[in-house]
């Protein structure tokens, strides 16, 4: 029977690979045994009943002494690192435990953590002047994990499959195509894939719902996407867009960004796409965790916010 079938047709006892890691480390029995504080014969007999329970020798005999085979240094990589899970979910959890209310644990997705975020925990802040922040700017996906796990109050991710530990808020706004402001299409109420035929454009990473989109828009109206700029991010297309060497499609949150943190916010020109290229993404909360007042009342804060900066980006364009 070969290991990984073994080890699926059986329940493992966290105990025995305990015991079974500190003989591999110590390299003897008796070593282990002082380690573990237990005697010898103890020790012996929990590797034989580990043996047992996945059907082969992990040790060959010689001398009195134990010699791991081959399968025992896959335990041992396994082992390590159910272990290291379990005492990272029992740290977890102890931690979640002692969470005070006042405390508001958020994860955000970065394109809205280093300025919109802080700006509105600022505010919050000021009304609520006994409550401490704990802020994590993971990818949006690890933002689901990190609310799926019941430790964090609040999340703000682009929206994914969606999971049963996870409530859902989802909030929508429509790409803007970012052009130089002397542009002549910069003037036209929208812009349509015809409108940017043979333009060179500067977007995400070829996985991004955006970039997607854009190649999908583009297929249909029958013109080519001329990609020469795939980016990381929006902050990374702003000066390829102002300087004209490239036209961009970002969500109104980016276009938001730009006009409140760059030193000419002029510089480019937001302009209406058709067909329309929905932003999707969502205010996340524990399914299974009731929050704390202070937490709802800082979800209907962020709430308002959101709206509010996507209405006037809309009315801007």
């Amino acid at each position: 029977m070969g290991v990984g079938v073994g080890l699926a047709e059986v329940i493992l006892n966290l105990r025995h690979l305990e015991v079974f890691r500190e003989v591999m480390l110590a390299e003897s029995v008796s070593k282990a045994a002082r380690n573990l504080g237990r005697t010898q014969p103890a020790v012996s007999a929990t590797i034989a009943n580990l043996e047992r329970d996945i059907g082969y020798e992990l040790f060959e005999r010689k001398n009195g002494r134990l010699h791991p085979v081959p399968e025992a240094y896959y335990l041992l990589a396994e082992t390590e690192e159910i272990i290291g899970r379990m005492g990272a979910l029992e740290r977890s959890m102890k931690e979640a435990s002692g969470v005070d209310a006042s405390q508001l644990r958020i994860a955000c997705m970065p394109i809205i953590a280093e300025f919109f975020l802080p700006r509105l925990i600022a505010r919050f802040s000021e009304t609520h002047p006994k409550a401490s922040f704990f802020l994590v700017s993971p990818s949006s996906i690890l933002v689901y994990e990190r609310i799926a796990s019941q430790q964090f109050d609040v999340g703000l991710a682009e929206r994914g499959q969606g999971s049963d530990l996870v409530n859902e808020e989802p909030i929508e706004g429509d790409c803007l195509c970012a052009l130089p402001a002397g542009d002549p299409l910069a003037a036209k109420p929208f812009i349509t894939p015809n409108d940017l035929k043979g333009r060179a454009c500067a977007t995400f990473l070829p996985d991004h719902y955006i970039t997607r989109r854009l190649r999908e828009i583009f297929a249909d109206a029958g013109e080519p996407l001329e990609v020469r700029f795939e980016l990381q991010n929006a902050a990374a297309q702003y000066p390829l867009v102002s300087e004209g060497v490239a036209f961009g499609v970002l969500s109104p949150l980016n276009a938001w960004i730009y006009r409140e943190t760059q030193q000419k916010p002029d510089a480019i020109r937001f302009v209406p796409m058709k067909p329309a290229i929905p932003y999707r993404f969502a205010i996340l909360t524990p399914a299974h965790r009731t929050l704390s007042r202070l937490a709802q009342t800082f979800v209907g804060d962020l709430r308002s916010e959101l709206i509010e900066v996507l209405g006037r980006v809309a009315s801007d364009a």
